[in-house]
């Protein structure tokens, strides 16, 4: 079973879009099979104020769903070596991209912990970030975007056909 880590346009994305059709998300966090870093939990709770009392009501019923960094030494290794790799610049076929940082959020961005945790426990990143996706390329890492991940684990309703 694929586990999945997403980021917070991601998560914001998917609950604008079909949060009527939540129960599918919840059930593969409780599953633990979906996650999100701590970064990416104080960004949502700045954000959003219905989604951020159900990513608390989802901390306090499913442990797992929010990942801990710096209560995991590994966890807090991997992350530095990725902001130090892809936080100010991103190189690819010798070409210059934008990093992590160059967000609005800085470098209070929790797109390295996105990284840092899909490389650690093997997940498959969710998030439309250039800098995300191209981090994800070079680390060997699965990346799709949010419309894949609803398509993928079944959020999507069918299209209604005009006649």
């Amino acid at each position: 079973m694929e586990k999945y880590i997403i980021d917070a346009d991601a998560f914001i994305n998917l609950d604008h879009h079909y949060r009527d059709r939540f129960n599918v998300l919840r059930r593969l966090v409780s599953n633990g099979r979906v996650f999100i870093p701590e970064g990416v939990r104080r960004e949502l709770l700045r954000k959003s104020d219905k989604l951020s009392m159900r990513v608390e009501k989802w901390r306090d019923k499913y442990t797992q769903f929010i990942v801990p960094i710096s209560q995991n030494q590994h966890l807090m290794n991997e992350l530095a070596r990725i902001e130090r790799a892809y936080g100010e610049r991103i190189s690819v076929g010798g070409k210059e991209y934008n990093g992590f940082w160059s967000s609005q959020a800085g470098k209070k961005a929790a797109d390295g912990q996105v990284v840092a945790v899909a490389k650690v426990l093997g997940c498959t990143v969710v998030s439309d970030d250039m800098a995300v996706k191209l981090a994800c390329m070079l680390e060997n890492l699965p990346c799709i975007g949010w419309t894949e991940f609803a398509r993928r684990v079944g959020i999507l309703e069918k299209q209604q056909r005009l006649l």
